[in-house]
């Protein structure tokens, strides 16, 4: 952990020194020195993360806060326009800090001095999400640069800008040899012009190269002398001890303003600057985890270390409420978990190691974190009957409220339930399966996060799995079997009316030219011939028992087919004659005749 912020931060404990007193600005019957300065502040991580070294920083600010309101007549004298800006990775305004114009006004004098305990309220606090969301953690003195400009006008008679910094230019995108192309591009035209680093250099190992870089960037062109005859010098940029950068904090807005004075600085054996305490090195990769009401925080152990670690101290807040901080010891797991939190609120958190001569610095997590309870019960979902299952549809959840939906089915009314299905929350249905078909289903869900599992939804509409028409429904079987016997119905009443319209032949049989009988409608006949007592053939009869003379088919078609007595089969047309034997064999001429009427039948049979 570099420890020069330390010397910035007595930067302002010496303004604290200049508070005991400093020969008045000249206040002759000339007109004030006008001035414009824009004071800058690092907020960059570097400097947020030094816990001992930025609240020496924020008692530095502090002092020169109180060395404003000392000397305020003479401030309001002047004709001094302050302004602040804060940056890191990104630069912006200090809020309600710019173009505070100071002459004749108590008013603005008053807001120059709150707005510098502000500042050293907010270096007290350390790193603050909403602030590291806006501005980053990184040091860029491109944007720093950039925003000052803004309050420096080109009409500027005295344009000073105080820039205060623990750290080289080292944001992502943008590299350092872009820094002194953008001062000429932003300042490289203006005259008078004067720009003064401050560089709190107090980790001798990175000293020089912060020494080189703020010797580059410093400037001062053409700047007129004030009304007392003070002129410019800034022959060092870099101070190793906060009481060092304090008096040079001092020195450059007395020289800028013409007005702000500081008492001449204590010799440096006057305020001999404490060797800090080693400390273990900082630990690594601070990671958070949510639940119902607490955060899990754990954490990865320096790689390396000097000094023994003893102990981790481990803290937690929302807002700027106060610190919930505990203690673990370093043979323990390296996590801890703070209950009784709200959920919903943003937490940060941090972690710094423990030595036996006290702790180092805090290393944060990288981003706040929201506990969270379980989710509500979900709707009802709905289902759609396949073929041994179900699919399930639920409407798709944002993954940081629901992570997943668990789904089951109770075949029993609710009574018993199969094993849960498990689908994301993201997805907008599952499928369920090993159902049986046939059978009656409702089914349930529930939504799950990391702090817990919901209670289950109200059942949904019973569905039935089914694998084929009939199965899936139901109601189908009865309209079938209606459209079934109704159609059968109809097909029987058609073949009736078919049966009862078509044409009905009646067969007519002639024997030997004389004898003739009608045998009535029908296929198959059998003929007898009856006799006499003398053996003749008196008539011809249609009998249905005994051995007849002969068979008659009828065919249809006016076709007959006849097999006589003796066995003798052959076929013929209605009204051929056709020589056949009777029983006894005796050989006949017999012509068959088909008529569609009986009355018909009668009429032939009577021609014949």
């Amino acid at each position: 952990m570099r420890q020069r912020t330390v010397a910035a931060l007595v930067v302002l404990v010496m303004v604290a020194v200049a508070i005991l007193g400093a020969p008045p600005v000249a206040t002759a019957q000339q007109a004030p020195d006008r001035s414009e300065v824009v004071i800058v502040f690092d907020f960059s991580a570097s400097i947020l993360q030094d816990a001992a070294n930025r609240d020496r920083f924020a008692t530095a600010i502090e002092q020169i806060a109180d060395r404003v309101n000392a000397i305020a007549p003479d401030l309001e004298a002047g004709d001094a326009t302050v302004s602040f800006v804060q940056f890191a990775a990104r630069a912006q305004d200090y809020p309600r800090c710019v173009d505070l114009r100071l002459l004749g006004s108590a008013e603005n004098v008053q807001r120059f001095a709150t707005c510098l305990r502000s500042v050293a309220a907010a270096y007290r606090r350390g790193l603050n999400p909403t602030l590291t969301r806006q501005i980053g953690i990184d040091t860029n003195y491109v944007a720093a640069m950039e925003r000052a400009a803004v309050h420096l006008p080109a009409d500027a008679v005295r344009p000073t800008l105080i820039l205060f910094t623990d750290g080289k230019h080292d944001v992502s995108g943008v590299p350092v040899s872009q820094v002194i192309p953008a001062r000429d591009r932003l300042f490289g035209a203006r005259s008078p012009f004067a720009l003064l680093p401050v560089g709190m250099g107090l980790d001798a190992a990175e000293r020089t190269t912060l020494q080189q870089g703020l010797e580059s960037l410093a400037v001062i062109r053409d700047m007129p002398a004030c009304v007392t005859g003070a002129t410019f010098d800034w022959p060092q940029v870099v101070f190793t001890t906060p009481a060092d950068a304090g008096n040079a904090v001092a020195v450059a807005l007395q020289e800028s303003t013409c007005t702000f004075t500081v008492a001449p600085t204590p010799p440096p054996e006057a305020t001999p600057s404490p060797t800090p305490a080693p400390v273990p090195a900082p630990v690594r990769d601070v990671l958070l985890a949510a639940g119902d009401g607490q955060i899990t925080v754990s954490w990865v152990p320096p790689a390396t270390t000097e000094v023994e670690i003893v102990a981790y101290v481990v803290r937690c807040r929302t807002g700027e409420e106060a610190w919930q901080e505990t203690t673990v010891p370093a043979a323990s797991l390296h996590q801890a978990t703070f209950n009784g939190l709200v959920n919903g609120s943003a937490y940060e958190c941090q972690v710094a190691t423990t030595g036996p001569r006290g702790a180092g610095r805090f290393t944060p997590a990288p981003a706040t974190i929201q506990p969270i309870g379980p989710p509500a019960a979900p709707p009802a979902p709905s289902l759609t009957a396949v073929d041994g299952g179900a699919v399930v549809a639920q409407t798709p959840q944002d993954g940081s409220v629901v992570t997943e939906y668990r789904y089951e089915c109770s075949a029993d009314g609710g009574a018993t339930w199969t094993e849960a299905v498990v689908a994301p929350a993201t997805v907008a249905s599952a499928s369920i399966t090993g159902l049986t078909n046939g059978q009656e289903y409702v089914c349930r869900a529930f939504a799950a996060n990391v702090a817990g599992v919901s209670e289950p939804s109200p059942a949904s509409a019973a569905i039935r799995p089914c694998g084929s028409a009939l199965e899936c429904n139901p109601m189908l079987t009865p309209i079938l079997a209606v459209v079934g016997t109704v159609l059968g119905i109809g097909l029987l009443g058609a073949l009736i009316a078919v049966y009862r319209g078509r044409a009905r032949d009646y067969v007519v049989v002639v024997v030997d030219v004389i004898h003739t009988r009608n045998l009535g409608h029908g296929r198959r006949f059998d003929v007898s011939l009856v006799r006499g007592e003398d053996g003749r053939v008196t008539d011809v009869d249609r009998t249905r028992r005994g051995s007849p003379d002969f068979r008659i088919r009828y065919l249809g078609h006016e076709r007959f087919a006849v097999v006589d007595g003796t066995g003798h089969g052959q076929e013929v047309t209605s009204g051929r004659p056709v020589i056949v034997h009777d029983a006894r064999g005796s050989r006949h001429e017999v012509v068959f005749w088909a008529f569609a009427t009986p009355s018909a039948a009668a009429a032939q049979a009577g021609r014949r």
